[in-house]
């Protein structure tokens, strides 16, 4: 019989896995058996990140809310900012990037862990980069890297990997973007985060279609969104066929692009993600101008 902790942690175990209703299940078990603040908190934080991923918006910020509340009458600052990052992030995937800044300025001026540091830092290079900042996105990043050294956070080193293969992305640099996605994919599968992974698979192949390598970029396309589908992310789901569209575009395939693209601006409206409605509605755009 596993005691709280011991449930916060096969929660972890299931949601890495993609398995986000299992993991949800010892969260809530976690929770309910809970005496100890710290668990409590923590408990509600990694809700709240479950929640995230699978889009579920205001149950992920009604439960980092929560781990929040208790954290701060605890007194325990590092929960306190764990819960304020946890809610920050879900601003940041439905594209609120004043929201999510506003809280993520308050969590670097704390007296946080260097882990939370890098991962709060990462989150703010990756909003710079979506704004097209890419110097500020940089300094952001490099920031986020020593933190992760300085805590040997390899699962931090992952994200950085990955948020730095959409930053060059972002910046039109292929051959950058691939070169980083690929050592993100090989650091993924070491830490064995689906979530991870699949937003590395799709980033090389968001970096390598345009090189006319499209059989691989179909490939790798197609397998991030089996990870997706298992976790129910609808928001990386809309990325996944937002690509294969773009790929199907490259192909000659016109009919088979407007279907993806139909597909993906419809996740996008559904979680309210504007940023992603927006690509998605450009390509559609530059398709139909083309025909």
């Amino acid at each position: 019989m596993l005691d709280p902790r011991g449930r916060l942690e096969e929660g972890l175990r299931y949601q890495r896995l993609g398995m986000l209703d299992e993991a949800l299940a010892n969260y809530r078990v976690a929770i309910d058996e809970a005496s100890d603040p710290e668990v409590l908190s923590e408990g509600y934080c990694r809700e709240a990140l479950a929640y995230r991923a699978g889009c579920r918006w205001d149950e992920a910020i009604h439960s980092a809310r929560r781990s929040a509340t208790v954290a701060l009458a605890a007194r325990l600052d590092e929960k306190y900012a764990q819960a304020l990052n946890a809610e920050a992030i879900v601003h940041q995937e439905r594209g609120a990037f004043d929201a999510a800044m506003t809280i993520f300025e308050i969590i670097v001026r704390m007296r946080v862990s260097d882990k939370l540091c890098g991962i709060t830092f990462q989150n703010m290079g990756a909003i710079a980069a979506q704004r097209a900042d890419l110097d500020t996105a940089r300094k952001h990043f490099r920031e986020s890297q020593r933190c992760f050294a300085r805590a040997d956070y390899p699962w931090g080193e992952a994200l950085a990997m990955n948020n730095q293969a959409a930053a060059a992305l972002d910046a039109g640099h292929l051959k950058e973007a691939e070169v980083i996605a690929g050592h993100a994919v090989v650091a993924a599968k070491k830490v064995g985060d689906l979530e991870i992974l699949g937003g590395a698979m799709l980033n090389l192949a968001e970096a390598i279609a345009p090189q006319r390598r499209l059989d691989q970029a179909e490939t790798l396309a197609l397998d991030a969104l089996r990870y997706f589908e298992i976790e129910e992310n609808d928001l990386r789901r809309a990325q996944c066929y937002r690509v294969l569209g773009d790929i199907k575009v490259l192909q000659g395939c016109r009919d088979d692009a407007v279907g993806l693209y139909s597909r993906a601006v419809g996740l996008a409206r559904g979680v309210g993600s504007e940023r992603e409605v927006s690509r998605i509605s450009d390509a559609m755009e530059l398709l139909a101008a083309s025909a």
